[in-house]
């Protein structure tokens, strides 16, 4: 009986420490996603300056249309993922204000490049040729 009445207040000690405690801003947990989302878009950004620069052979022979393709869908996923978690640093209520509005600016960049990224992929699936893909591929702009 005694160990259960001490494993109840030791339990109950550790839930009151728990919820008592200062919990820390959620922000740090999309830093590497938005760092991983940087990473993509750099690549993307050599594989068209790449592309640019080669022949039409090279670039079949490399397959930078299917790479291409491949980067844009990881891409569009990583920054979906990566506005999930701004939308709640966001509405988390330890944020302040400031914490809040630079997170919704965030999150309005990244909706803008998501923008980007689907419309460039569609536009690549759509292409009828590699001589077509080739051309799309090197006018990908990614910048913010």
């Amino acid at each position: 009986m005694t160990n259960r009445l001490e494993m109840v207040l030791l339990l109950t000690c550790f839930l009151c420490a728990a919820t008592l405690l200062p919990r820390p801003l959620l922000a740090q947990g999309c830093d590497a996603d938005e760092a991983m989302v940087a990473s993509y878009v750099k690549d993307m950004t050599a594989l068209a300056d790449t592309t640019r620069k080669e022949s039409l052979e090279q670039f079949e022979k490399s397959y930078h249309q299917k790479t291409s393709l491949t980067k844009l869908t990881l891409s569009l996923g990583l920054v979906k993922e990566l506005e999930s978690c701004l939308d709640k640093d966001a509405q988390d209520p330890a944020a302040t204000k400031e914490q809040a509005a630079g997170e919704k600016a965030k999150e309005a960049k990244y909706a803008k490049l998501q923008s980007t990224i689907e419309k460039d992929q569609k536009d690549l699936k759509a292409a009828g040729s590699s001589k077509d893909a080739k051309a799309l591929i090197g006018k990908f702009d990614f910048a913010n």
